[in-house]
């Protein structure tokens, strides 16, 4: 007897372990725990001012895939790399930005970096810079913060959404466009193309600290289609949030650079 109620403790005991360790990970229904709502409007704005991006858009049918990856400080880039490859054949770029000074390094300098007096502000167009810009986001927040769950962690809360509304999509539209357009540039048919598009599924992730709340990741994902035949995935990432407020040209970049402001005098 004694042998089968240690059998039966010992089974209770691996019981609990398991429903404790299943417990680390769990939707948030007490009232303790934030709503999706209250983690956006107190967060996420401030959470946006530095950090890492990376974007990136690929089409099987046109064989096309563009990205854009690199820092952000404010609403100013301070660095990117930039990516476009068409039918096999790739164009690549990265730039640097300061105030009043852009490097460049195009695959026709050779691994050499040119500079030039255009400040930052000519260079960037409002489908550079707004992908930084907390505004941006307002009516996607809006809708999500409607319908995400908010999933408690033993770090972190995350606020995720998973669907196809029509809302959410007219959220990330600009998004979009903005990863299809080389830096510094607008292409009109592109934006009449994503704004015909067809979202078959969309996911939006926001990570935050849970002992602080601070944003420390945002991940949006989408499949969609356009006029029904061309199939798209986009993708969205920033990270190392609030990392990145003193970034700045690296050095060897700044003495080593070409001026070609110069040249042209």
């Amino acid at each position: 007897m004694r042998k089968k109620l240690l059998t039966i403790a010992t089974l209770l005991t691996t019981l609990f372990i398991i429903l404790g360790v299943s417990g680390c990970s769990k939707k948030s229904n007490s009232s303790n725990s934030p709503t999706a709502k209250s983690l956006i409007s107190k967060n996420f704005n401030k959470g946006i001012k530095n950090g890492h991006y990376t974007t990136e858009i690929k089409s099987k049918a046109m064989k096309e895939n563009a990205s854009l990856k690199g820092y952000f400080n404010g609403t100013s880039l301070i660095n990117t790399d930039y990516s476009l490859t068409n039918k096999g054949k790739t164009q690549t770029e990265s730039i640097w930005l300061t105030p009043d000074t852009m490097y460049l390094l195009l695959e026709q300098n050779k691994g050499k970096w040119i500079k030039t007096g255009a400040s930052a502000n000519n260079f960037d167009p409002d489908q550079v810079t707004r992908r930084f810009k907390p505004a941006t986001f307002k009516s996607l927040n809006k809708t999500i913060a409607k319908s995400a769950l908010v999933t408690t962690h033993a770090n972190t809360y995350e606020v995720a959404y998973s669907g196809s509304s029509d809302e959410v999509w007219k959220g990330i539209e600009n998004l979009i466009i903005d990863t299809l357009n080389t830096p510094g540039t607008q292409n009109m048919q592109i934006v009449q193309m994503i704004n015909a598009g067809q979202p078959q599924n969309i996911s939006v992730n926001y990570t935050f600290n849970k002992k602080t709340q601070a944003l420390t990741k945002i991940t949006i994902n989408t499949n969609f289609t356009v006029n029904g035949s061309y199939d798209f995935s986009w993708n969205l990432k920033y990270d190392e949030l609030g990392q990145h407020a003193n970034l700045a040209v690296p050095t060897d970049i700044q003495k080593n650079a070409i001026d070609v402001s110069k040249q042209s005098k």
